[in-house]
């Protein structure tokens, strides 16, 4: 960890974050390939959308901790080490896939509010900016997967 990194609240708080991501999007892509049953067409697609959303979300992150001078974190050590999302299974049934979405949603969530709490306390414009409709965007996502589920 450089001296930069160690200074910067919002570096630490977007990694925590970066890592989240990184295991929400294996899940996703897991969920993607492993999906069966009657809603396999409508699941397998949705679950594609999302991530390939996250792979873009990582990307921003990681490039929105550079530029604040910290270093991404993704080697599978820190992953492991740190990530607050657990990694699913292989198999699981469709529901129980959704649902395990909606818990990965409410931990970036956590995720985000913390960054944009430090963000706010470091007057980080540039982090407030880009992260905040991230928030927006799982809440919209979270919608639609607990209408999925009733």
């Amino acid at each position: 960890m450089n001296v930069l990194e160690q200074e910067n609240p919002v570096v630490e708080n977007l990694n925590q974050l970066l890592i989240d991501y990184q295991v929400h999007y294996q899940n996703l892509r897991l969920f993607h390939w492993n999906v069966k049953g009657p809603f396999f067409f409508v699941l397998h697609d949705k679950f594609e959308e999302l991530y390939l959303e996250a792979a873009e979300k990582i990307d921003e992150v990681a490039e929105r901790i550079l530029a604040l001078d910290g270093v991404p974190k993704g080697s599978l050590a820190s992953i492991t080490k740190q990530a607050a999302i657990p990694s699913e299974a292989e198999v699981a049934v469709a529901d129980d896939m959704v649902r395990a979405i909606l818990n990965a949603n409410a931990v970036l969530t956590k995720d985000l509010n913390t960054v944009l709490a430090s963000a706010g306390r470091e007057e980080d414009e540039g982090t407030l900016d880009i992260f905040t409709g991230y928030i927006r965007e799982l809440e919209k996502q979270n919608w639609i997967m607990k209408s999925f589920l009733n």
